[in-house]
């Protein structure tokens, strides 16, 4: 008995739906195709297949681009959402690039910023 195509164009929903979260996380990252497929020593081609989903991705595949993507895995599988707004995560990605000495100096401005929030609703 043939199987019934399930999804667009025949694909599995979930595949498009990890698909469309390993492009949208590799594009916020800034990483091209090339680079992505490059770090998991695979074809630029099988990248596009599996944004597309139209390849299905491996564990050891999705753990190794969250951590290229700077993601938790349970992000792509969709178990989760990122906990934190995006541009709260966007800002711990950045801060944990700096020297200890710069993020001490951003932790104090971060307190005088909460310090002076905290000020105006008083008044």
């Amino acid at each position: 008995m043939p199987r019934t195509p399930v999804g667009f164009a025949g694909l599995d929903p979930e595949a498009v739906r990890l698909g469309k979260r390993l492009k949208e996380a590799r594009e916020y990252v800034g990483i091209t195709q090339g680079e992505a497929a490059a770090h998991l020593k695979v074809r630029r081609s099988a990248i596009s297949e599996m944004e597309a989903g139209k390849r299905g991705v491996g564990a050891l595949e999705i753990k190794s681009l969250a951590s290229l993507y700077e993601r938790p895995t349970s992000w792509f599988t969709g178990e989760v959402e990122p906990p934190v707004p995006e541009d709260v995560s966007f800002l711990a990605r950045t801060v944990s690039k700096l020297s200890e000495n710069d993020r001490g100096e951003l932790a104090n401005f971060a307190e005088f910023l909460r310090s002076r929030s905290k000020a105006v609703k008083n008044v």
